[in-house]
């Protein structure tokens, strides 16, 4: 029997209704809404109406039609639910009803729901007019008639239960039987004193069975073959004055009967053809308002106490727990007896002494042991239990150093207080091969007893150490193995009590360890706080923990089946050990260990297999034989999926959602078997395709998470592994994570294109630099040779000159000297001019403009000719190129010094402005101009007209005699 309650997840211990799905999923409503249960984890639903959603409401009814529409009653509500969207869609009533009795929600075979206003009238739910109404209803009732409750039986009659009495309704013949009219002869319509009927129910072999009240609660059967009516009141009746009231009956797959509801739940034996209260001490209720049979095996109770899950498939154990009302039993010792052929088991009390037992009859006399027994309390102290067949004689450890000897022949009972032991409590015995007793102590002590029969005199110290003996191991190897609370575990030799091995805690997870087993010649399980597996030949061990498979870290017992298997008792139930494979298999909560109790002490291996283990107050008893390793491996459910903690479906939907966005990329995994009994049965391993190189084992919250997953096509897989390691069919979900933009292949691909086209206007720049400093070079070079190459050779030339008249013709070689003056300082100014053009902090037509008026200023100055300079200010911001700056600076100067030279003007204008988009610069001397026809276009001009053409511009010079020149460049910039 298991009980689930607010601390296991349910939202209210007020459970009013269940229902068993399709897929085996469990949906509870309670007082606080509607649940879907797994097996494990709770989870809650909303109630979103189109109004919104609405604060939570009890749910009291759930049904599932045959289109797979969930139907539920919501406050006073009805109306159809969709889970994955949580959408509840309210069906009104046609009217205003009187429901202050209390009501029902029920459907039939064909799908059709009805609502039973008890008391009162028959409703159904017209899904084609979306009302619950009282017209055209599938099923008719007399007039006047007051239902309570509706069944059909095989033949697709409905037996209507009415405060009236019986109703019966063929929708064949849309006929209404009642006991005045039954043209069917039908044997219960018979019986004319049937009112307030509130349930008429057939079961699976045609016995009827009418729940009406009179005025008391009154239950008859009528059986069909025999034709005999009988009433179950005694039966049924409270021992006490409570009230008392069925809601219900269950038949189950063997057609048992179970009767329940306020204060009721009851059992029908079809042998004694009686009923028999079910009265348990762990089943607390007031009112149990629902039962359903779960194919798992077992019973699921919806109570005002939680829900109960009650096991059928229990496999044979015994079970008994005493009643601690007189204070704690504290069972130490559990120690199988078999003697003369008899056996039995004695249980050691640490406060009440020696229990025995059989498990098939029951508790034996004791209390012969305790005749004449000392008058010490230690004496009911016990510790430990063991059975010496060679003496035919009952060890019994006791508080304070006292050693109870039972002689099973004689029955005689001795007691010692040996001095070896100082007065230390004895916790634990053992024995050799050669029948010698070893005894651990408290104080730390080895005592060893030799000798034929008892003798007080045969105990001696073997050894001592530091903290408790709690247990002491004859290994098949005749070694004395001991576990301390401080030290570790030590390995003795028993003859010479040499230490053979100390394992502490450099070699065990820690030093005190109170379980010890020898699994086989080498492999010895130790542990208190995790579990240890040492390998005696290596030397190696093995630390196992609740992370690894165990039902918990803390460790009660360690008992070993004929398969060589070990049971490991812990606080949170029984698991099974597979030393070759160091795999964990669970018997928990959920099935037929669910009353194990949480506080164990020890256990033995019996005999003939089985395995006990007691507890503070009780003792189990199996074989664990029954367990098979070999269970089909079911293929588990996906029960969950969550993006970011939202849930957002689960293995069960068929249009689950399976496309996500790049950013929605965290997602994590509910996964079970859907099988309440065996779900624990079972271990379990994922993957996700696409991210896990391999399988993972599921840790014991059977959930997987996946973060920061990466845009691609993912598919997750679980499947679960039975104890012999056979494997089942995965479960699959497969889904998408899209890329964003700019993880797409095609942007991808553009960024690559964009890098190179990059990469190739940088090196095209580089190139274009490259080249540019080529072209300066050449310009530069060719400058340098065209201004001064020439200036330099005419310098040369007329050096040579002056040099020949030097001593013949003074006047002549200071002509040729004022020549080479000249020229010297014309080179001197185009390298100026050249050095200036080539730097960039004058590229801009402010810095150029400023150049000009210095020269312009120099050149005019000193020929007393007057100049003004009017430059528009849109083109100040202008930025030009090296070249462009040297010809426009270079056509500039050649404008200056002709006017300088030949104007014979006193006054020149120069303009710099805009016309439209063009660049204009004029220069106009106020002169003596010149005919155009006569002129000779000299190097001057022409070099003005090639540096406009570079600019991509055009010169013009217009001229007239007396009049003056003017000199207009109009270029694109």
């Amino acid at each position: 029997m298991t009980n689930l309650r607010t601390s296991d997840g349910l939202a209210s211990n007020q459970v009013l209704t269940v229902f068993k799905d399709k897929h085996n999923y469990l949906w509870i409503g309670s007082s606080n809404g509607l649940q879907r249960f797994d097996g494990r984890k709770f989870m809650t639903y909303q109630i979103d109406t189109p109004e919104g959603r609405q604060p939570t409401q009890s749910v009291s009814e759930i049904l599932v039609d045959r289109n797979e529409k969930m139907w539920l009653r919501v406050g006073d509500q009805y109306g159809s639910y969709i889970p994955e969207k949580q959408e509840f869609t309210p069906v009104p009533f046609e009217k205003n009803e009187n429901r202050f009795q209390g009501e029902s929600l029920w459907m039939d075979r064909k799908g059709n729901l009805f609502v039973i206003l008890n008391n009162n009238k028959l409703l159904w739910i017209d899904q084609k007019k979306g009302k619950i109404t009282d017209q055209n209803l599938p099923v008719k009732v007399p007039d006047g008639w007051r239902a309570r409750s509706i069944f059909e039986d095989k033949r697709g009659l409905y037996w209507v239960s009415n405060i009236e009495g019986i109703s019966v309704y063929n929708p064949k013949t849309r006929e209404i039987y009642t006991h005045a009219s039954n043209p069917l002869g039908l044997e219960v319509l018979k019986k004319p004193d049937l009112t307030y009927v509130f349930n008429v129910y057939e079961d699976s072999e045609s016995i009827f069975w009418v729940n009406y009240w009179s005025p008391d609660e009154r239950l008859l059967s009528y059986d069909p073959l025999t034709k005999i009516w009988r009433n179950h009141k005694s039966e049924i009746s409270p021992p006490n004055t409570n009230y008392q009231e069925a809601y219900g009956s269950l038949e189950l797959p063997h057609a048992e009967i179970w009767r329940y509801g306020i204060q009721t739940l009851a059992s029908y034996d079809r042998r004694s053809k009686t009923f028999t209260p079910l009265i348990q001490s762990d089943i607390r209720f007031d009112k149990i308002t629902k039962l359903i049979w779960d194919d798992a095996g077992g019973i699921w109770m919806a109570t005002d106490a939680g829900l109960y899950f009650l096991h059928f498939d229990t496999p044979s154990i015994y079970f008994q727990e005493r009643s601690s009302q007189d204070g704690n039993f504290e069972f130490q010792a559990v120690e199988e007896v078999i003697h003369r052929g008899d056996t039995s088991v004695w249980l050691g009390s640490w406060g009440k002494g020696i229990g025995i037992l059989k498990p098939l009859t029951g508790e034996l006399d004791s209390k012969w042991i305790y005749k004449g027994l000392p008058d010490a309390i230690e004496t009911y102290q016990v510790w430990d239990l063991h059975h010496d067949k060679k003496r035919e004689v009952v060890w019994v450890a006791l508080q304070k150093g006292l050693i109870q000897v039972i002689e099973l022949d004689s029955k005689k009972v001795q007691y010692f207080y040996p001095e070896a032991f100082e007065g230390s409590t004895i916790r634990t015995i053992a024995e050799d091969a050669e029948g010698n007793l070893w005894f651990g102590t408290q104080n730390g002590s080895i005592i060893k007893y030799e000798g034929e029969g008892i003798d007080q005199g045969g105990f001696r110290r073997y050894r001592r150490f530091q903290g408790r003996i709690p247990k002491i191991l004859i290994s098949k190897d005749q070694h004395l193995w001991v576990t301390t609370t401080n030290e570790g575990v030590y390995e003795l030799d028993l003859e010479e009590g040499k230490i053979l091995r100390h394992l502490d805690n450099s070699i065990l997870n820690s030093n005190n360890n109170e379980q010890l087993l020898q699994v086989n010649d080498s492999i010895f399980l130790i542990g208190y706080e995790l579990l240890n597996k040492f390998n005696t030949r290596t030397g190696k061990n093995e630390v196992f923990s609740y992370s690894d498979g165990m039902l918990s870290n803390t460790i009660f017992g360690l008992e070993m089946d004929a398969d060589g298997l070990v049971w490991i008792y812990t606080p949170n139930g029984l698991t099974r050990f597979d030393v070759k494979t160091n795999t964990f298999y669970s018997f928990g909560k959920n099935h037929f260990f669910s009353n194990i109790p949480n506080d164990g002490r020890s256990g033995t291996r019996f005999a003939n297999g089985e395995l006990a283990f007691v507890s503070n107050n009780g003792i189990i008893i199996f074989d664990p034989m029954q367990f098979s390793r070999n269970l089909p491996p079911p293929v588990p459910t996906i029960t969950g999926i969550e993006l970011f903690g939202l849930y957002i479906g689960d293995g069960s939907l068929p249009e689950m959602r399976r496309e996500f966005t790049s950013q929605e990329n965290s997602l994590t995994f509910d996964f079970n078997i859907l099988n309440f009994s065996k779900q624990d049965r079972f271990s379990y391993q994922y993957r996700l395709v696409g991210a896990d190189p391999d399988w993972i084992n599921a840790k014991s919250n059977f959930q997987a998470v996946y973060s920061l997953l990466p845009p691609g096509e993912y598919q997750f897989e679980v499947r679960s592994i039975n104890e012999s390691g056979v494997y089942s069919e995965p479960a699959v979900y497969a889904f998408e994570i899209k890329p964003s933009l700019v993880q797409t292949w095609w942007f991808k691909a553009f960024l690559g294109l964009l890098f190179l086209g990059i990469v190739a206007l940088i090196y095209r720049m580089n190139v274009n630099r490259i080249l540019a400093v080529v072209k300066l070079r050449s310009r530069l070079a060719r400058d340098l040779h065209d201004d001064m190459g020439s200036t330099l050779s005419t310098i040369n030339i007329l050096s040579s000159m002056a040099k020949t008249k030097l001593g013949t013709d003074p006047a002549k070689t200071s002509e040729y000297i004022s020549k080479i003056s000249e020229n010297s300082q014309r080179m001197m100014e185009s390298m100026d001019d050249i050095v200036w053009s080539i730097k960039p902090q004058n590229d801009s037509m402010e810095k150029l403009i400023a150049r000009m008026r210095e020269f312009a200023n120099q050149v005019l100055e000193s020929k007393d000719i007057v100049f003004s300079m009017e430059v528009d200010d849109r083109i100040l911001g202008m930025k030009l190129s090296m070249d462009a700056r040297r010809d426009l600076f270079l056509i500039f100067k050649e404008g200056i010094n002709n006017a300088a030279k030949y104007s014979g003007a006193a006054r020149v204008f120069i303009s710099f402005g805009l016309e439209g988009h063009l660049f204009t610069m004029r220069i106009r001397d106020y002169g003596k101009g010149f005919d155009m026809a006569e002129i000779d276009e000299g190097n001057g001009l022409e070099n003005m007209k090639k540096r406009a053409s570079n600019l991509g511009g055009n010169l013009e010079i217009k001229t007239e005699a007396e009049k003056g020149t003017e000199l207009t460049l109009r270029v694109h910039l």
